[in-house]
């Protein structure tokens, strides 16, 4: 499962945003083109609702033609953060269980490379309770399962009684899988700062890289969600920022962007926008700090 891409700079970097599907997936590529993205995301249904519109094989067939033309290198289809794989009550817990095994074979019949999904919040009942209901979860999707696109637990902001803020939770989870090799990891810079890691330096982003890698294994780390955050250090909350706009800042962004094994991976925008033609401007701000060298000296530190 290691990534082998060679090493990126800021003109290859495989990085976009998360676009709308709203008017179907072959749109959403021309979308891309127009941004320049060579990464996209999408929900997989209705953020806000249970529903999911079958795609038919003509509509997949004309996507995929369109995401050559575009030159679309990754697609990340994201489960709705209302799924709640941990949940203690029980048809919450079942619905997400449903929608799981569901949508992660119609994302791989659409082409996505990844699935992400939150691994959920266990509501007080505690960990090991949420771990059972999760790694259950997990494994039913996996059940018969023989396609490509791999399936992505996403590091969360940490708190309360959210599950996946540490390495060592993620970890749990797929340990308790056995390590399947159809499952990794998707980090995401904010949720990573709010849990603790400075991400604020090359050298601290090294050594945030380093744990995660004896932990959880660089191997399983196939994606990163790109975002400032708009909270400080360590406040566990998940709330995005735009680029350099937030407590990351230009910096931190240019340290994460730059890493020798983070600037590998596909990088996905999920800022906060007005309009899907804004993430143009927020690729751009990237490729530019990306391009750039910093002049802080490298300091240590991790979470």
């Amino acid at each position: 499962m290691a990534p082998t891409r060679p090493r990126s700079s800021a003109g290859t970097l495989d990085l976009g945003c998360h676009l709308s599907i709203a008017k179907g997936l072959p749109a959403t590529f021309d979308l891309a083109r127009k941004v320049k993205a060579t990464c996209v995301q999408v929900f997989t249904r209705n953020p806000r609702g249970s529903s999911r519109r079958e795609v038919d094989d003509a509509e997949i067939a004309d996507a995929k033609a369109r995401r050559a033309i575009a030159g679309v290198r990754t697609l990340i289809a994201h489960i709705p953060y209302t799924v709640n794989l941990a949940s203690p009550r029980a048809h919450a817990w079942a619905f997400a269980r449903q929608v799981l095994h569901a949508d992660l074979r119609a994302a791989d019949r659409m082409g996505a490379d990844f699935v992400v999904v939150h691994p959920g919040t266990h509501v007080g009942e505690g960990f090991d309770a949420g771990l059972h209901r999760i790694v259950d979860a997990v494994g039913h999707a996996l059940d018969g399962y023989d396609g490509k696109a791999l399936l992505l637990l996403e590091g969360m902001a940490g708190g309360g009684s959210c599950i996946g803020g540490t390495p060592e939770e993620l970890a749990a989870i797929l340990d308790g899988l056995k390590r399947d090799r159809r499952v990794g990891v998707c980090l995401d810079s904010c949720h990573l700062f709010a849990a603790g890691w400075d991400l604020r330096t090359p050298a601290a982003v090294a050594a945030c890289i380093a744990a995660f890698g004896s932990i959880v294994g660089l191997d399983r780390l196939r994606c990163l969600h790109l975002n400032d955050s708009l909270k400080p250090l360590g406040s566990h909350l998940d709330r995005h920022a735009r680029i350099g706009q937030g407590e990351l800042g230009d910096a931190g962004i240019r340290s994460v962007v730059t890493n020798p094994f983070l600037s590998r991976l596909p990088m996905c925008l999920e800022t906060p926008i007005d309009d899907w033609t804004d993430s143009a401007a927020e690729i751009r701000a990237v490729r530019a700090l990306a391009g750039s060298r910093s002049e802080v000296p490298p300091a240590g530190g991790s979470r």
